[in-house]
């Protein structure tokens, strides 16, 4: 035993803790919706075609953002309650919404800006942009006046691998990119790489409380971004498609209702 946990560290590969996390169903809301997302607020938002729902942690109504661009294949960003961040890479558009989801300025069209192909785009710190150039295979940070403040070298060349992420985030000062096929990228604010978190198949990021969550089958593990522990996350559900966590809760969205757990600290 003390030879395999040896491996393990020496391989940086995560060692699987044997207590699962404790969680109770708290509610469950009806809502129509594609997706459903909770921000560090306990605000839901219901995500279908044509609109943005905001939700309470009760299901009550808060406000609603319609637009003809939002569809099966929108990417919300709700990382920041103050700014969310919408984006349809078919249409190369970017909308950012207040807390109201009023728009906070006009949808940000990033091809009269210059950029043939931007995959993917994340809110940032100090009202700024993450952008992934599939292309030249870079990221690239925009300021709140759409300057490039930072643009990585070819991660791509630096790596040695062949990527097709399929989600970016920013959180506590550090900026994760993931592609399924090789595993989740950490670089710093500065667009420096930091290192690989060897877990494939993740598609979408969920990193809160310094923790990565993603499905392994029907199972839901937490992965510690620290100490690279992880554990499983039981939950009460037969099957486990898309989820969204915050601090202490999880969302599992079904085509009619928003299924809530609560951690048991």
């Amino acid at each position: 035993m003390k030879w395999t946990i040896f491996f393990l560290m020496l391989f940086n590969l995560p060692v699987l803790n044997a207590q699962s996390v404790k969680w109770k169903l708290e509610r469950i809301v009806q809502v129509d919706n594609q997706e459903v997302l909770i921000d560090q607020l306990n605000n839901l938002y219901a995500i279908r075609k044509g609109e943005v729902l905001k939700l309470n942690q009760k299901g009550e109504e808060l406000s609603r953002y319609s637009n003809k661009l939002i569809g099966k294949e929108i990417h919300v960003d709700v990382t920041n309650p103050m700014k969310v961040v919408l984006y349809s890479a078919d249409q190369m558009r970017v909308i950012v919404l207040d807390s109201r989801l009023g728009e906070i300025r006009e949808p940000i069209n990033l091809l009269k800006l210059g950029y043939e192909q931007i995959t993917l785009v994340a809110t940032s710190h100090s009202n700024c942009l993450w952008l992934y150039d599939p292309i030249n295979f870079k990221l690239i940070r925009l300021t709140e006046n759409l300057e490039e403040e930072r643009t990585s070298l070819s991660l791509s060349q630096m790596l040695r691998l062949q990527l097709y992420p399929t989600d970016l985030v920013e959180v506590n000062n550090k900026v994760y990119l993931t592609d399924p096929n090789h595993g989740v990228f950490e670089f710093d604010v500065f667009g420096n790489y930091l290192r690989k978190i060897p877990i494939r198949n993740i598609e979408t990021l969920t990193i809160s409380d310094n923790r990565l969550f993603y499905r392994n089958d029907e199972q839901l593990v937490a992965f510690n971004l620290s100490n690279s522990n992880s554990e499983n996350v039981e939950l009460e559900i037969a099957s486990l498609n898309t989820f969204s966590v915050n601090r202490d809760r999880i969302v599992v969205p079904t085509p009619t209702s928003a299924i809530i757990y609560q951690a048991l600290r």
